[in-house]
């Protein structure tokens, strides 16, 4: 037998323990004289959770790509829906509602400029449409009708050379082969499928596409080519399948992928396979819930399956397929140490594995406590009792300020931690409580908030510490609000979420403050008041729970421009404890609070989406 010097022209390296991988190792072989094993890098095949949609829904509408994904109208537990979810790559945000309540209908294009057409625009059996609709990336737009109208037709293409094949008429009961093209105006019919066509799973453009036949009537493997022109046979999948996801760069190139489906079944498949432009090869990974619904891919590497339905409930699962050298863990909460009292409204900063809070009720009280990623350990209480204050910095450089005494008046005092100890600082010029808190211990922030006259007045005022005393910034807040959350450091702050006056009513507003001044951000995706569970900054901002309205488990996270869906937490709750400001958004933590249980001591830690290099072992078989 050959050895591998002999095959490879060099010999294998030997070392005590594996090195640290990178994608420079794949395809390498090494020897680890400590477990005495061959070792290598190697590509495998993973589903993993990722983010669930805002809503369970099945939709046969998608487009875009595995970062900016397009997901519209469908069909849900409270009936066919008109809302559009936006993906970009780690979540979601709510895009502009369609024209029509939709299900069925099929979608083509990207993010920013894509089209929906056709579908059932009715709960009942009955009717069908040929509607088409445009997309800009924030509003859909009525434009010139299909020729056509049916259900479960299939499209791929550009919104500008788009076409769309194949589906079912109820008004006549029956399956179609019709094809037609849409060049960014109008719909021409062109040659028909050589079969009728349904639930068909497509990738590739107008010109270069490769087409299931899916279910029509029936659900059967066989797959079609078109050139623009004609079509053609293409080499079957493995599995027979209709309504699953699919994408890929069609017949003339190497990759593809489907994925899920079969709806005309009470047992949806879980299966996937890779199309590399000559053959369906099925892949050893499969979904962990089999259903069907809407998938997009990039090729036959990755892709993504988003909600659906399996047989007897409609889906939130978001799955995310993988071929790669890296192992990919999903981004999810899980359960920390409890802290020491359940307490709410407290003051709280750091790092996940080096965090502190404050204060806090019921009933009021000076407590402070650090966490080192495992347990909650008491410290030395502040010199006066408060809850609903402001902070600002690290685990052994922390400040807190306003809130409110005992005497239930909106607290001036300001106090600076050294790791041990505090100690009173110069007083802020004005009382206040529940204002939005952001930056270090030398240099923080206080905007808004409830302020005298009244105990509950709300302010746009903003005061800025440099690490000895308070000033006004002469640029208050856009709106008075109190009980916003905030993260950021004192030239690039973020403020968002809070009530306004006069009826304390929720706000998704988000600004951004650069040192002097603020500006409009995007918007929460859910009004949110009172969270104090935030983590990261300006441009990687994360916020969850708070009350939206009641006590909420939602996690969202913000890029700079816009707000997400994140996993949400196991545990609803407002007012508890999390990072603020000196932290990362893919490393936060979420402490106590209040749910409609009552006050919680629980603690859970965000871990964002991870991936890292892992050996093989190679062994004989």
């Amino acid at each position: 037998m050959a050895t591998y010097e002999e095959i490879h022209g060099k010999r294998v390296e030997t070392f005590s323990s594996d090195p640290t991988l990178d994608s420079t190792y794949e395809g390498q072989v090494w020897f680890n004289s400590t477990s005495g094993t061959l070792k290598t890098v190697v590509a495998s095949d993973a589903f993993i959770s990722a983010t669930p949609m805002p809503t369970a829904k099945s939709t046969w509408h998608r487009a875009g790509t595995m970062t900016a994904g397009l997901f519209c109208a469908g069909n849900s537990s409270t009936g066919f829906t008109t809302s559009t979810e936006e993906w970009n790559g780690s979540g979601f945000s709510q895009g502009g509602a369609i024209g029509t309540a939709l299900y069925s209908n099929t979608g083509f294009g990207t993010q920013t400029a894509g089209a929906s057409a056709a579908g059932r625009p009715t709960n009942g059996s009955s009717g069908d449409t040929n509607a088409c609709f445009e997309y800009d990336g924030s509003t859909w737009t009525s434009v010139n009708a299909a020729n056509l109208a049916a259900r479960t037709r299939q499209s791929f293409g550009i919104q500008t050379a788009g076409a769309m094949v194949g589906g079912f008429q109820q008004t006549t009961a029956a399956y179609t082969n019709a094809t037609e093209e849409y060049d960014g105006t109008n719909w021409t019919t062109v040659t028909a499928a050589p079969t009728n066509l349904s639930g068909s799973t497509c990738m590739g453009s107008q010109t270069a596409a490769i087409v299931g036949v899916g279910g029509a009537p029936t659900n059967v493997a066989t797959m079609l080519a078109y050139d623009g022109t004609n079509w053609t046979s293409s080499p079957s999948m493995n599995n027979a399948r209709s309504g699953g996801g699919a994408g890929g760069t069609g017949a003339t190139n190497t990759a593809g992928l489907v994925f899920g489906g079969v709806p005309y079944s009470p047992t949806a498949t879980a299966t996937a396979e890779r199309w590399d432009g000559t053959s369906f090869t099925n892949s050893p990974a499969s979904l962990t819930t089999a259903r069907y619904g809407a998938g997009i891919s990039d090729g036959n590497t990755n892709g993504i399956m988003v909600g659906g339905y399996q047989g007897t409930a409609f889906q939130s699962a978001v799955e995310e397929f993988n071929s790669s050298i890296n192992t990919f863990t999903a981004a999810a909460w899980a359960s920390g140490g409890n802290m020491g009292s359940a307490l709410r409204g407290r003051a709280s900063g750091g790092a996940q594995t080096a965090a502190i809070a404050a204060g806090g009720e019921p009933p009021r009280t000076a407590n402070t406590e650090y966490y080192d990623g495992t347990s909650w350990s008491e410290q030395n209480d502040m010199n006066t009792a408060r809850n609903q204050l402001g902070g600002a910095g690290s685990q052994t450089a922390f400040l807190v300020f306003g809130g409110e005494n005992p005497g239930t008046t909106n607290n001036v005092e300001t106090e600076s931690w050294n790791g041990s100890s505090w100690s009173e600082v110069n007083d802020m010029a004005t009382g206040r409580r529940n204002t939005g808190s952001f930056g270090t211990q030398t240099a923080a922030v206080a905007a808004g908030g409830f302020t005298p006259p009244g105990v509950s007045t709300y302010n746009a005022a903003v005061e800025e510490w440099n690490g000895s005393s308070w000033s006004a910034n002469p640029n208050s807040l856009p709106t008075a609000t109190a009980q916003s959350d905030a993260v950021g450091t004192a030239t690039a702050g973020l403020v968002f979420g809070g009530i306004l006056p006069p009826s304390a009513a929720k706000t998704a507003s988000t600004f951004s403050f650069d040192g002097t001044s603020f500006s409009a951000g995007g918007n929460l995706i859910t009004a949110t008041s009172e969270s104090h569970m935030t983590a990261g900054s300006q441009t990687a901002g994360l916020i969850a729970g708070g009350y939206a309205p009641s006590a909420s488990t939602k996690t969202e996270a913000y890029d700079g421009t816009a707000w997400s869906t994140r996993p949400s937490m196991s545990t609803a709750r407002g007012g508890g404890a999390g990072l603020g400001s000196n932290s990362v958004s893919t490393a936060a933590l979420a402490g106590g609070g209040n749910n409609p249980g009552g006050d919680t001591n629980a603690t859970e830690e965000f871990t964002g989406e991870a991936s890292v290099v892992n050996a093989k072992t190679l062994t004989t078989s």
